[in-house]
């Protein structure tokens, strides 16, 4: 089994964000079984990102934690899900490429409209984006750049 550069990023950044000096249990399982992983089992080209791993790892914006579901920096693009708390407000911000964002539950306000469960919004490269907030909570899947939510641990 061929563990991709990308599988590697996504563990590091879990491991980034355990406070404790050693990983937790779940993080260490996840690691030794992307090294050991059975190959026959997973087809070649697909990966698998289930939910019971529950594999969250803080955002920057306090009452958000993401899940890193694909990171293609070589495409340019991190498909990640956010799990927002109520009350939680999102600052302006400026997209350095394009963001696409879908929500999953929720409602989240942003550029004058309230977004609900599968309702989308695209915004281009360059853009600059309004404060985002959200009343009740929200799970959203955005499709952004890697470096706007994840630094290059290869810089």
């Amino acid at each position: 089994m061929s563990i991709e550069f990308e599988d590697l990023e996504v563990l590091l950044a879990e491991l980034a964000a355990v406070d404790a000096p050693a990983p937790r249990p779940e993080v260490r399982e996840r690691l030794m079984a992307a090294i050991l992983g059975d190959p026959a089992s997973i087809p070649a080209g697909f990966k698998f990102s289930l939910a019971e791993s529950d594999r969250w790892v803080p955002h920057p914006v306090p009452g958000i934690r993401m899940r890193v579901l694909s990171m293609n920096r070589a495409q340019n693009y991190a498909t990640l899900l956010l799990d927002v708390k109520p009350g939680t407000r999102f600052p302006a911000h400026h997209h350095s490429g394009a963001e696409e964002c879908y929500v999953v539950s929720g409602t989240v306000y942003t550029c004058g409209h309230r977004m609900g469960p599968g309702d989308f919004l695209h915004a281009d490269g360059g853009t600059d984006h309004g404060e985002l907030w959200t009343d009740e909570g929200a799970q959203v899947i955005l499709v952004v750049p890697p470096e706007d939510y994840m630094p290059d641990p290869r810089s």
